[in-house]
């Protein structure tokens, strides 16, 4: 559970305000304030002050926001309901019982879905050269190997190499 009385700003009604909701959304997800805004296009120090009531929330950015992160809008916006969107879940569940994964596979793929593209990218690579590595000479030859959107080129992954010199925040 996310430690989130650091930080909760109560309105005049005795209500959770949006900044805080949206710092304890940030801090659930790991990330910084400058990472958080990168993933929306703005610096860290407009999260800053959105965060701290300095600055508030456009409806764009709310939105933005629920779209990038799987966020319920009623949850972000008045603290109702969940705070991810349920379809998200639905959706993992029914991938669960049509592939017979268990709650380890289940619990990767939700955590994977919410990682920004980058960080997917680290992984996709780091498994596709996990793979190559497996497989027969006569299926992958030396000189070829998958990328991650599936086409072949003639240059060899050092994702895994470049990878370990990389932080996952």
């Amino acid at each position: 559970m996310t430690k989130f009385h650091n930080f909760v700003n109560i309105n005049s009604k005795g209500c959770v305000e949006l900044n805080t909701r949206l710092k304890l959304l940030r801090s659930k997800l790991n990330l910084s304030q400058e990472a958080f805004g990168k993933r929306l296009g703005v610096t860290g120090a407009s999260i800053s002050k959105i965060e701290s009531g300095q600055r508030n929330l456009t409806d764009q950015m709310v939105l933005l926001i629920c779209k990038e992160f799987n966020i319920n809008e009623s949850w972000l916006r008045y603290g109702e309901a969940e705070m991810y969107k349920t379809l998200l879940s639905s959706e993992i569940s029914m991938l669960s019982k049509s592939y017979d994964l268990d709650e380890l596979d289940t619990k990767i793929i939700y955590e994977y879905l919410l990682l920004d593209p980058s960080k997917r990218k680290v992984i996709k690579d780091y498994i596709l050269k996990v793979a190559a590595n497996d497989s027969q000479p006569s299926n992958n030859p030396e000189n070829m190997d998958l990328m991650h959107d599936g086409t072949v080129t003639g240059e060899i992954l050092r994702c895994a190499e470049d990878s370990g010199n990389m932080e996952l925040d």
